[in-house]
This record gives structure tokens, C-alpha cells and sequence, in this order.
């Protein structure tokens, strides 16, 4: 079954692929959420001219993914009311469609990974504090909590050492969500002190090979015009 819709107020189009049929109510009920994040998320990023794009839900697939190149996200929600599921992945491929690093992505992109953890943390909460659907607020608030616990932790100070096992083995792996979800840990209380900072959030599309990995974030509070202070709290977690 597939049902295509037109998100009122972003004008995203959204396309459910579904292996069973899926209440059409539900689909709504889910442009609903993904248009609300759409337009809040990129007013969050102050940018608020994004091409038009497409959405589609496949069940069952590998990953979510914004697709380099186009201006595309594909989810892998489970079919059935999963609301933490689909605004958990689509405020990660959000950030990671706002950021718009370039392709193929550089050596130190695994942090952008990260970023976006902290993405679909910040607005899960959001949600659970908003007027969507009050009796879903635990729902939300309860599947970011859940991403805290599920973590490896490592020594933060070791990425200092570009020559590191853990900097070496996130170079070479840009999905290790376990050990992504401890960082976030210690990053998400710097994004809730200063949430403005998500507007300067897509200065990450500058990280570059031609860096090391703490110069790649010493440029950011470089860069940075209005949340350097924040920015130096996230460099100085690895000092």
C-alpha cells in the first residue's frame, strides 16, 4: 500500500511505503508531526529558504539516510504508530540535510553524527513539552531517555591523538551509536543551556581533511559569531 502526501505548511512531500496497510488517519497524523518538525527544526538552524523535498517511509529497510545529492530522506519507521521512532530518525536526517556537509563526507563527519543524536534528543523533548498530541508526551520524552542509557563510554581525552585507536576507529565508522550516544551524553547539557546554538550548528559542513580533528573544533568557536562560549564548552570536553 502506498499513500503520498503534501505537508501543508513545508510543502514536503511524504510517501509511506507500507508491507500492510496502515491506517490513513495515522498517516496524516504523521505528516502532522513531520511537518511541525520540518518547519521548527529549520527555523531552529535560521534557515528557512530549504528546497522542497520528499520523505519516504520504507519498513524494513537498512538505515534512515538523507540521500547525498538530493534533496531526499528516507526513514525505516515500523509500520504502526510509532511516534518516538519517526521523530527520533527524522530530526537526525533533518540535521543532517540542514548541515549539508558536502559528499563524499570527510574523515572527521562521525561528530556531525553525533550532533544529530543530539538533534533527535532536543526535539523529542521539544515534543514532549508541545501541544502535539499531549497523550503522546511520555512516549517522546521516554525514547530519548532511553538513547542516554544505551551507550559505550570511552576516555573523551583520547581524541585528542590523531594517531588514537578511537579516533582511528571512528574515521573508519561513521554509525557507532553506542559510543556517539555517550558523547551526546555530555554534549546535550551545552545545547539545553544555549539552544540558540543549532543556528550555527550547520558551520559543521566546514570540517575539513586539511584538519586535525581538535582543529577541525577550534574553528567552529573560530567561526562562530553569537555561541563561542558554547562551542568552547564542547571543545573543552576532550581537554
Amino acid at each position: 500500500m502506498t499513500n503520498t502526501y503534501v505537508l501543508p505548511e513545508s510543502q514536503w512531500e511524504v510517501t509511506f511505503l507500507d508491507k500492510s496497510d496502515a491506517d490513513i488517519s495515522y498517516h496524516e497524523s504523521v505528516c502532522r508531526l513531520l511537518d511541525l518538525l520540518t518547519v521548527n527544526i529549520s527555523n531552529a538552524f535560521c534557515i528557512t529558504d530549504i528546497p522542497i523535498g520528499k520523505v519516504t517511509n520504507i519498513p524494513f529497510s537498512k538505515n534512515p539516510l538523507k540521500v547525498a545529492g538530493e534533496n531526499a530522506i528516507i526513514l525505516d519507521a515500523s509500520p504502526g504508530c510509532y511516534w518516538g521512532q519517526y521523530a527520533f530518525q527524522y530530526a537526525h536526517e533533518m540535521c543532517h540535510y540542514l548541515i549539508d556537509s558536502q559528499w563524499p563526507p570527510m574523515r572527521d563527519e562521525w561528530f556531525e553524527e553525533v550532533i544529530c543524536e543530539c538533534s533527535s534528543r532536543y526535539w523529542l523533548n521539544w515534543l514532549s513539552k508541545s501541544n502535539f498530541y499531549p497523550l503522546s508526551s511520555d512516549i517522546f520524552k521516554n525514547y530519548a531517555f532511553q538513547r542516554t542509557l544505551h551507550i559505550n563510554s570511552f576516555n573523551l581525552k583520547d581524541l585528542q591523538d590523531e594517531e588514537s585507536q578511537i579516533l582511528t576507529y571512528f574515521r573508519g565508522n561513521h554509525e557507532s551509536h553506542l559510543h556517539f550516544n555517550f558523547l551526546a551524553n555530555q554534549i546535550m547539557p551545552i545545547i539545553n543551556d544555549d539552544p540558540e546554538i543549532w543556528s550555527e550548528m550547520f558551520l559543521l559542513r566546514t570540517i575539513s581533511d586539511n584538519f586535525t580533528f581538535m582543529e577541525n573544533l577550534n574553528n567552529l568557536v573560530y567561526q562562530s559569531l553569537k555561541h563561542k562560549k558554547s562551542f568552547k564548552r564542547i571543545v573543552a570536553l576532550f581537554l
